[in-house]
């Protein structure tokens, strides 16, 4: 497998309060291997120094709770749904607990996190930051569903999806971590095809396209580092509003 990654502050932002891992490992077993991935994008919120902490502390998280799968020789299929559950509850708590400590108030962070093992991946998600699966045309197999105020009117049919692209309100999120005392990912479990490509990305790179213009990218046959690099620079010309983060892994 190929993957590149990225993040960028943009052209606004003093500091960068996206976090991103990627951990890979090749796993041997009864004479077969398969390559193993855990990536994760998190996008922090809530003003000063506490959005980057609290996606560190996301991302810090992830890589205890589902990190030591990467090396395991055997798992059953569930293991990897309830570490994942697992990974999302620690990183609300540690955040909660950090934020009372420290008296930030509203610090918090998105996440998108993906675990791929052969041809199964396993996906969650929380607020808007996105996974997408697109295949080798650059067609769109898959995408998480945002969690925020707009995508509710979307779902209500209230307005369509290419107005919640505009309107003012689309960056209200109705979920993220560190900001109830329960939070509410979702989960998917996905079959992946040879030549698909999964991208992790946060919203200051998917605002700044639509999903056939990133899967259009995502096609070319360039290395993944090269096509991370492209996009985020591109993204960053027509808004760097935002800081820029992405993942592309391409099977």
């Amino acid at each position: 497998m190929d993957y590149g990654y990225t993040s960028i502050i943009g052209k606004t932002r003093e500091k960068d309060e996206d976090s991103l891992l990627i951990l890979s490992a090749l796993s041997s077993s009864n004479q077969t291997s398969e390559e193993r991935i855990l990536a994760v994008v998190a996008d922090g919120m809530g003003g000063g120094e506490s959005g980057e902490i609290a996606s560190k502390i996301a991302v810090d998280a992830f890589k205890s709770s589902l990190g030591p799968l990467i090396l395991r020789d055997k798992y059953r299929s569930m293991e990897i749904r309830d570490m994942m559950k697992e990974s999302f509850v620690r990183a609300n708590s540690d955040i909660l607990q950090y934020a009372r400590v420290q008296n930030f108030y509203l610090m918090g962070t998105t996440a998108t996190t993906v675990f791929l093992s052969g041809d199964h991946l396993a996906v969650g998600n929380i607020g808007d930051s996105r996974t997408y699966i697109f295949d080798s045309n650059g067609h769109t197999k898959f995408r998480t569903r945002d969690h925020t105020y707009v995508q509710g009117l979307v779902d209500s049919k209230e307005i369509s999806a290419e107005d919640a692209r505009s309107d003012p309100r689309r960056n209200e999120l109705t979920r993220a971590l560190g900001i109830e005392a329960v939070a509410s990912p979702d989960y998917y479990r996905i079959k992946i095809r040879s030549g698909d490509s999964i991208l992790l990305c946060c919203d200051g790179l998917w605002e700044a396209y639509s999903d056939e213009e990133i899967g259009m990218s995502v096609a070319s046959q360039a290395p993944a580092q090269e096509i991370a690099n492209s996009l985020t620079a591109s993204a960053n010309e027509k808004d760097g509003s935002d800081n820029i983060s992405m993942i592309l892994i391409r099977t």
